[in-house]
C-alpha cells in the first residue's frame, strides 16, 4: 500500500505539474514547481527508508536518479502537450531567417537565437532557439495560431514520442520507490528484532 499511495502521489503531481506548465506556459511556475518535486522526492526517501540519514550504494543511486526522474515525467507530459497541441491546431509555414544573434545567459552558454519571417514578409511569432541557421535560410516551422505554444522547427510534432519517455522515466522512478519500500520494510524489521533481543537480555527484576 506504501509503494501504491507513494507511486500514486508522485505521478499525479508531476504529471498535474506538466499540464499546469502547459496551461500558463509559465517559466514562474516552472521555478516554483522545480524545487517542490525535488523536496517530494527526497521527503519520501527519507520517509519510506530510514536508513537514508546515512546513504550508501543503492541508497546513493536512488537520491541522484528519483529527483532527475521526477523532473523528466514533468518536462516531457509538459512537451508532449505542447507538442500534441502543435500538431492538432499548428501551422506550418515557410519561413525565412532574417536576423541572428546570442543571448548572454550569465553563467549559462551564450544562446543563440534566429528570427522568422513568411513569405508575405510579415514576422513570424516568437523565435527559434539553438538552431544553426543561417540570414536568408529558408525552414519550415510550426506556428500556433493562437499564440500559446511556442513555435517549433520542422512539420507537426505528434508528442508520441515525449509520452514515451515520460512512461520510461515513470518506470525509473516506480521502480526506485519499490526499492525504497522493501528496503524500508527491511530496515524496520532488523530494528524490531534488535530491540525484541535487546529486552530478551535485560535482567528481570528478582522478587524481594
Amino acid at each position: 500500500m506504501l509503494l501504491l499511495g507513494s507511486g500514486a502521489v508522485c505521478l499525479g503531481i508531476e504529471v498535474g505539474a506538466g499540464i499546469l506548465l502547459h496551461v500558463t506556459q509559465s517559466i514562474w511556475v516552472a521555478l516554483v514547481v522545480y524545487p517542490v518535486l525535488y523536496f517530494l522526492a527526497f521527503y519520501l526517501l527519507g520517509v519510506m527508508v530510514p536508513s537514508m540519514e546515512e546513504p550508501e550504494g543503492w541508497a546513493i543511486l536512488a537520491l541522484l536518479v528519483l529527483p532527475i526522474s521526477a523532473l523528466v515525467v514533468m518536462h516531457l507530459t509538459y512537451s508532449g502537450l505542447d507538442q500534441r497541441a502543435m500538431h492538432a491546431r499548428g501551422q506550418e509555414v515557410r519561413a525565412t531567417v532574417t536576423d541572428t544573434y546570442w543571448v548572454d545567459q550569465g553563467a549559462d552558454p551564450p544562446l543563440f537565437v534566429a528570427e522568422l519571417k513568411d513569405p508575405s514578409g510579415r514576422p513570424v511569432p516568437g523565435r527559434v532557439y539553438g538552431e544553426k541557421v543561417k540570414v536568408g535560410q529558408t525552414i519550415t516551422v510550426t506556428v500556433d495560431p493562437e499564440g500559446k505554444v511556442p513555435l517549433s522547427t520542422g512539420g507537426r510534432p505528434a508528442g508520441s514520442g515525449k509520452f514515451l519517455g515520460a512512461g520510461i522515466a515513470a518506470g525509473v522512478e516506480i521502480l526506485l520507490l519499490a526499492w525504497a519500500a522493501v528496503r524500508g520494510t527491511a530496515d524496520r524489521l532488523a530494528e524490531k528484532a534488535t530491540a525484541e533481543a535487546e529486552r530478551a537480555q535485560e535482567p528481570e527484576d528478582s522478587p524481594a
